[in-house]
């Protein structure tokens, strides 16, 4: 059982999905920086969007089970798709042309491939709890994004005994 596991199989669960461009780990206010990975190109300048991204947030030691918290955000930029100086009427401005709900929409479906993925692989030692919950977002910083941050637990098998310490 461990991060470094899970880090190393959302990286290949990453490259192995069609619509994602980049992977990172950490602090997610950090994309950007050297903690994101463009997979299909050698572009470091920037982040090639769609981008998987996860942090680890908590862990938490049960009798015979060991969660780790992890937050992953499943992003892609917004871009407008017409000019933004188009007056509807009077002098109110039409700012929801963008691609936002298309976006939204898309990064929900990665955001299930996720979930189906990691719940309940016979070949990986650990499980995706059955509840993931997720909260869409829209930020503006670098690139104007949009997609899904899922609150995802990984259960792994702890004995939680005395036997497990080396000594």
């Amino acid at each position: 059982m461990s991060w470094v596991q899970l880090k190393n199989d959302l990286l290949t669960f990453a490259a192995a999905h069609p619509q994602i461009n980049s992977v990172g780990f950490g602090d997610p206010l950090a994309i950007g920086t050297d903690n994101t990975i463009n997979l299909r190109t050698t572009d470091r300048d920037r982040v090639v969007y769609p981008l998987l991204f996860a942090d680890l947030q908590s862990m938490t030691a049960n009798v015979g089970a060991l969660t780790l918290g992890v937050s992953v955000l499943i992003m892609d930029r917004v871009e407008d798709s017409r000019n933004l100086s188009t007056v509807v009427t009077g002098s109110v401005v039409a700012r929801w042309t963008d691609n936002e709900d298309e976006v939204l929409n898309d990064t929900l479906y990665i955001m299930r491939d996720f979930i189906s993925k990691f719940t309940n692989d016979p070949a990986k030692d650990y499980t995706l709890q059955d509840a993931v919950s997720a909260t869409r977002f829209v930020e503006a910083r670098d690139d104007k994004v949009a997609g899904w941050q899922a609150s995802a637990n990984f259960d792994f098998e702890y004995p939680h005994n005395s036997c497990e310490v080396p000594t």
